[in-house]
């Protein structure tokens, strides 16, 4: 085992690197990671698990993985059980924790398990990064169910405010949606919603707002009528229905014609 590309030596500053932990064999291990690169590896993680779902990431799943770089993660392989006193790992241990010796794979396994001490400054900006995910998820996909139009994007990020909403660094900002809008309902009126709406769209206009509508709404039924036009029902988040109708407005010069679908 050889860590030819150096590291710490003996009690050291860990500057911009920060300390990730790991549990194996009752034995605690310690590397150091660059925090900016083990974030972006673990979002890479994320998404993996949520298109397997069935399937568990493992090491091997890492190793292959184009995306993620561990030369870039990890300064050095080299493995502690007390990075800031220097204390090294020998090779029995690892192999009796890892069953391996082999630093990449166990760079890999420190980077699915382990535990990154983050620090605050990169808490506090990945949290505002995923409050602002929260925000425009919410301003597009809710509405007032007094008024039937969506949230303004301030008037929601003054509810977050209002309701104390904590944000979850470790969930994804879909996963914390739900729960986010029964705490924010006790400040203000907010559903998420779905709507159904029939358009008809001129044919000298129908290609071109064919193409707007799909990036706006699931196209649930779709007719070309023997003159050029278009005739749609489609299916779209309450909070996007202005902004799409604004769209094509415009792009009809007011010659579209659209039609709530009560459910």
């Amino acid at each position: 085992m050889s860590h030819s590309r150096g590291g710490p030596k003996g009690n050291f500053d860990l500057g911009k690197y920060i300390i990730v932990k790991i549990e194996k064999a009752n034995h605690n291990f310690e590397m150091i990671v660059d925090p900016e690169e083990a974030w972006k590896a673990k979002q890479i993680l994320k998404e993996m698990r949520q298109k397997e779902q069935n399937h568990e990431i493992t090491v091997d799943d890492v190793l292959s993985t184009s995306e993620i770089d561990l030369e870039s993660i990890f300064p050095t392989y080299d493995f502690f059980l007390n990075v800031k006193k220097g204390d090294r790992v020998t090779e029995s241990d690892l192999e009796n924790a890892f069953g391996t010796t082999e630093e990449r794979r166990i760079a890999a396994d420190f980077l699915l398990e382990g535990d990154f001490a983050w620090t605050k400054a990169q808490r506090e900006k990945w949290l505002e990064k995923k409050r602002k995910q929260i925000i425009n998820i919410l301003a597009r996909n809710s509405i007032n169910p007094q008024t039937k139009h969506p949230h303004p994007p301030k008037r929601i990020e003054k509810a977050l405010e209002e309701a104390r909403v904590s944000i979850d660094i470790n969930k994804s900002a879909e996963e914390q949606i739900d729960d986010i809008v029964k705490r924010i309902q006790a400040v203000i009126p907010i559903r998420i919603e779905a709507i159904q709406m029939a358009i008809k769209i001129p044919a000298e206009y129908a290609a071109k707002a064919y193409n707007t509508v799909e990036q706006y709404a699931q196209i649930k039924q779709s007719e070309w009528q023997t003159d050029g036009s278009w005739i749609g029902m489609i299916s779209l988040p309450a909070g996007l229905q202005m902004e799409m109708l604004d769209k094509l407005n415009k792009l009809t010069h007011g010659r579209m014609q659209s039609k709530l679908i009560q459910k």
